[in-house]
């Protein structure tokens, strides 16, 4: 009886041996993913052109709106 030849036989697939197929789906979740980072960047960019995070004072000026409606 004669040992088997461990070069000619292919290991079974495994989670770790198998490679993943890259198809349309695996293609446009990277697409997505580059446009929200490029989008992330662009609006810090554009929060920091007028004075950064500490100065954006959405809240209190929504305020001031809804008290001069009130008073009018």
């Amino acid at each position: 009886m004669s040992q088997p030849s461990f070069e000619s036989a292919s290991p079974a697939p495994t989670v770790l041996t198998k490679r993943s197929a890259w198809n349309v789906w695996t293609a446009m979740l990277l697409i997505a993913l580059a446009c929200l980072l490029i989008a992330a960047l662009l609006l810090y960019l554009e929060i920091r052109e007028y004075g950064g995070f500490g100065n954006v004072k959405a809240q209190a000026a929504w305020r001031r709106r809804r008290f001069r409606r009130r008073a009018a």
